[in-house]
C-alpha cells in the first residue's frame, strides 16, 4: 500500500468514528492454532494470538481466519497487524504477509 492510499485509509477511518482510528502498529503471535482438514483450498483457521503493541497490554484473542492452506501458519509466527487502542481486541493482521513467509 502507497503513502497516500495509507494516509487517506486512516482519515476515513476518523471520519467514519471506526475502532481502528486509533490504531498503532503492533504485532500478533500465533500461540495454537487448528490443521487444515480436507482438500478445499480456502479454510477456517481458529487461532489463539497474543496481541503486542505500543502503550497497550499484551492482550490473548481467539479468532478465525479463513486462509489458503498453501499458506498456512505456524505456531509461533509473528505478524505485523494494527491494532486499535480503544478497543485492542479490533486488530487489521498482514495475512498477505503468510504466502511471502512460506514461499
Amino acid at each position: 500500500m502507497e503513502d497516500w492510499e495509507e494516509d487517506a485509509a486512516e482519515t476515513l477511518e476518523r471520519l467514519t468514528r471506526s475502532p481502528m482510528a486509533d490504531a498503532v502498529p503492533g504485532t500478533i503471535r500465533i500461540v495454537s492454532l487448528s490443521q487444515p482438514t480436507g482438500r478445499m483450498r480456502y479454510q477456517t483457521c481458529e487461532m489463539d494470538l497474543i496481541l503486542q503493541a505500543p502503550g497497550i497490554d499484551a492482550e490473548p484473542l481467539r479468532t478465525e481466519v479463513v486462509l489458503d492452506r498453501r499458506y498456512w501458519p505456524d505456531a509461533g509466527m509473528v505478524l505485523r497487524a494494527r491494532i486499535s487502542q480503544r478497543q485492542p481486541r479490533m486488530i487489521d493482521v498482514n495475512w498477505d504477509a503468510l504466502a511471502r513467509e512460506k514461499r
